[in-house]
């Protein structure tokens, strides 16, 4: 999806899409807020909030649907949208229509304080920096 040069991080117009699609998430579940992200060479870290129901009965308030509450999506639905966008859009450009993109599972963790917020926003961001040690890189033998 791009290139490190420099740690220094390059998308090409997959990495660009897979970006695209992330930015827009929240218009299509508008009970999550997005924070840290990265799309690296071969693979995506982001972070992502699911908030709360009041929150949702705002946005149904301001849309004139009263008395019906948006549903709270399950991480699992909104990871399977954002893989599943971005796996159609790239395949439909690199002409390979039904062709895997993403791995099958994805890591999940819950942040439980700002800390550790914190923490995975500082890892997120310098990822492109670690790229030569990181255990997804291609050339790395300690992943064999």
């Amino acid at each position: 999806m791009g290139k490190i040069n420099d740690k220094s991080l390059h998308l090409n117009q997959h990495g660009l899409i897979v970006e695209k699609i992330w930015q827009e998430i929240p218009n299509h579940f508008p009970c999550i807020s997005l924070d840290a992200a990265i799309v690296m060479p071969n693979h995506f870290h982001g972070i992502l909030t699911i908030l709360d129901n009041s929150i949702s009965e705002r946005s149904n308030h301001l849309s004139k649907t009263k008395n019906i509450r948006e549903k709270r999506p399950r991480l699992g639905q909104v990871v399977a949208y954002f893989k599943y966008q971005s796996t159609k859009i790239i395949n439909i450009n690199r002409d390979m229509i039904g062709v895997k993109l993403w791995q099958r599972s994805y890591y999940e963790h819950i942040i439980r304080s700002e800390a550790s917020l914190n923490r995975l926003r500082q890892y997120i961001l310098s990822n492109p920096e670690k790229w030569q040690l990181d255990q997804l890189h291609p050339e790395n033998p300690s992943k064999w």
